[in-house]
């Protein structure tokens, strides 16, 4: 018989990370699926047609390339970056949380600001290390100059930022973070991962700024969701290092193929972010015209304070009406908001229908 009884295993987990809320999301069907920034297409046909052929000639029995060496080659001729600089994984929060273990680690402090996404106080913590994130602002927008002052006392702590910035979809400029690089003496790690929604460009700073690790998804403008599928830019020398620690085998064949595939296509898949991007000012213009705040985005997304703080009713007569958004109205700053992924032109006017019916019947 154990000595330890069913609830006292639960006590084995490290402590702080047991005060760690569970990350969930409502996943039952719906009609306009609005609320996690999936792009609302599916792979063009020829596209997964080449993946599932070039899968099924793959070897199941054997293991995969150790990191995904191909893969990492296509990227760096994608972005003009040297190969031996990037990092593939399931998904670029596997790859943040892996460098926050290489480069944070036990009892280090880790600086960021909120609104952020919600996953990073838990990876930080994981590692071992501790979360500073500075409070939101009447604007929400990054407090530039108040990190700056932080970087200023400590220089030597690792800076965690996203940008566009989920839920907002601010977008710093290249020069601000580059004042932020010339500050710091330790990494700058950077979540991109709507990187191809905005009009910002930062991997020219890669090369003037060794410390900067650039992370970036093929769940967003790839539709690659399904198959978690993310990598970082970084320096050769840092990457050399991330080798070390990261799993052998952590990508499979699906997901590597995938990769390699997608970036043959790629100007099918920028001729889409086109239309997104034109498509999240008409849904800012929608939105507006009833009475929201809409904070500026560079992403495919949009954060809207709700009328009257109205965000429960809001968020419930869309979803009946089969539109699910997320709530963002408990999170700190973020009273009355809502984010609005940018969806298809139906999901626009089915939108626009629910929410004038719902005004109709508020007070």
């Amino acid at each position: 018989m154990s000595l330890l009884s069913a609830s006292a295993v639960a006590e084995l987990v490290r402590p702080e990370l047991r005060r760690l809320p569970l990350y969930h999301l409502d996943l039952e069907p719906c009609r306009f699926k609005l609320d996690q920034n999936e792009v609302p297409w599916e792979l063009p046909r020829a596209v997964k047609a080449e993946i599932l052929r070039r899968l099924e000639a793959a070897r199941f029995a054997a293991y995969p390339d150790f990191h995904a060496d191909a893969l990492r080659r296509a990227l760096g001729r994608f972005h003009g970056h040297p190969a031996e600089g990037v990092l593939v994984g399931n998904g670029s929060n596997e790859l943040l949380r892996l460098v926050l273990e290489a480069l944070a680690g036990p009892g280090r402090e880790v600086l960021g600001a909120l609104p952020g996404f919600g996953l990073y106080r838990m990876m930080i913590e994981a590692s071992g290390g501790r979360a500073r994130f500075l409070g939101p602002n009447p604007e929400l927008a990054i407090p530039v100059a108040e990190l700056e002052a932080e970087l200023e006392r400590d220089p030597a702590r690792p800076l965690l930022l996203c940008s566009p910035n989920n839920p907002t979809g601010e977008a710093l400029p290249p020069e601000v973070l580059e004042r932020l690089l010339a500050r710091l003496e330790a990494p700058l790690l950077l979540d991109n991962a709507y990187g191809e929604f905005c009009r910002h460009d930062y991997r020219p700073l890669l090369a003037r700024h060794p410390q900067l690790v650039l992370f970036r998804t093929f769940s967003k403008a790839w539709s690659l969701a399904g198959l978690r599928l993310g990598y970082l830019l970084a320096a050769p020398e840092l990457v050399a290092e991330l080798l070390k620690v990261k799993l052998p085998y952590n990508l499979g064949h699906a997901g590597a193929i995938a990769g390699e595939v997608v970036l043959e296509a790629a100007g099918t898949f920028a001729r889409r972010v086109e239309v997104l991007v034109r498509r999240r000012e008409d849904w800012r213009r929608m939105l507006l015209a009833r009475g929201f705040e809409v904070y500026p985005s560079e992403a495919n997304f949009l954060l809207a304070r709700c009328p009257g703080g109205q965000a429960e009713r809001v968020l419930l007569g869309l979803a009946e009406a089969g539109i699910r958004v997320r709530d963002f109205s408990r999170g700190p700053g973020l009273a009355g908001c809502l984010r609005f992924s940018v969806g298809t032109g139906a999901a626009l006017r089915a939108t626009a229908a629910a929410l004038d019916r719902l005004q109709g019947g508020m007070p």
